[in-house]
């Protein structure tokens, strides 16, 4: 067993070559749980090149065997929402479908709700997929990592409720540290071992606001669908519409928003295999410590005008010819000035509208 000392406590872990190419270590604004398994393949938490990230999306799906039963990938927001669309098009299946769960509100037809307990935005939305339910005979869940599983248990316990021809669920991670075993849920991981956090006292701001304070829906600024309400054909997006007359340079950051993961992840990939040096990270709202890992961090709000405290970590340490901020709502409040503090860190930023 190692140990890392953090702001927050003692974490000790088992450690290994495969942990060490997944992750390092962080902590977190949050009493529920003070320290964070930073992933080095992500994409979220640190700027990561895409070739690395499909890598990942493909060993992920290798675990997996799946027949010619219809099938429904889900990915959690807002970690794993590229992470679930990246295992579901590795998977290439001839019967199946992606989405994810959200935070935010749409009059869409709500499927279930449920909460994820240690999380700082712990409330979860499942929307009603576009295909027949009663067709769908296996789930797969996709999420970075499980630590005691409870979520897992959350979401299954509500979906047998809608899904009534279901047969087998499996749960798909990168890292699962529960030693949990079910007789309704097959786990599948890169990795799996055991942790324990020696907890030190310690505060977290009280201003922190982590989650939506109104109940309005967004339909009106989100009016194309990347996965919330069912995707069941590989994305395709024009991006040399998106890039039009937009001066690159050599080392390339797309930053994705939120939730808006993987068209951003896609546009990375597209320029990196153009030659660029390309790499890829999105915002979050996660409210995490300088420690460990995270050397720098840039606080804004959402732009998804909901007022929500978003975070970028390890930009401003970083060199970059070109930031490339990618939305997925078509217009953005006043108060968001990701940009205007991005460029006061004297990088060239262009905004992207998807």
């Amino acid at each position: 067993m190692k140990t890392v000392n953090l702001k927050t406590g003692m974490l000790e872990y088992q450690d290994s070559e495969s942990l060490n190419k997944l992750i390092s270590f962080g902590s977190r604004m949050n009493l529920k749980r003070g320290f964070l398994f930073v992933s080095k393949v992500l994409g979220k938490h640190l700027p990561t090149k895409p070739s690395i990230m499909e890598k990942n999306f493909k060993d992920l799906a290798n675990l997996i065997k799946v027949g010619n039963e219809k099938t429904l990938v889900i990915g959690f927001a807002e970690t794993a929402t590229a992470l679930g669309h990246g295992v579901f098009e590795a998977l290439n299946l001839e019967n199946g479908e992606y989405i994810h769960t959200t935070r935010y509100n749409f009059s869409h037809s709500r499927l279930i709700e449920f909460m994820e307990e240690h999380s700082h935005a712990p409330s979860h939305i499942l929307y009603k997929p576009k295909s027949n339910i009663s067709e769908i005979k296996n789930i797969i869940l996709v999420d970075d990592e499980v630590s005691t599983g409870k979520t897992t248990l959350n979401i299954v316990k509500e979906l047998k409720k809608v899904f009534p021809n279901v047969q087998k669920y499996s749960l798909v991670s990168m890292l699962n540290w529960s030693n949990l075993e079910n007789d309704e849920i097959e786990f599948f991981s890169l990795f799996s071992g055991k942790f324990n956090f020696q907890k030190k006292n310690y505060s977290i701001p009280e201003n922190l606001v982590s989650e939506s304070q109104n109940s309005k829906t967004l339909d009106k600024i989100i009016k194309t669908d990347f996965g919330r309400f069912g995707m069941t054909q590989k994305l395709a997006i024009n991006f040399e519409i998106l890039l039009h007359k937009i001066d690159l340079g050599k080392k390339i950051l797309v930053l994705g928003t939120g939730e808006f993961m993987y068209p951003p992840y896609l546009l990375a990939k597209y320029l990196e295999d153009k030659g660029l040096n390309s790499y890829f990270q999105a915002s979050t709202r996660s409210p995490i410590n300088i420690d460990g890992i995270i050397k720098s961090k840039i606080s804004f709000k959402d732009n998804y005008f909901e007022n929500i405290d978003n975070f970028v970590y390890n930009i401003a340490n970083e060199k970059y010819d070109k930031i490339l901020i990618c939305y997925e709502t078509n217009k953005i409040p006043t108060n968001h000035n990701l940009k205007i503090i991005l460029e006061k860190n004297l990088f060239s930023v262009t905004e992207i509208f998807f």
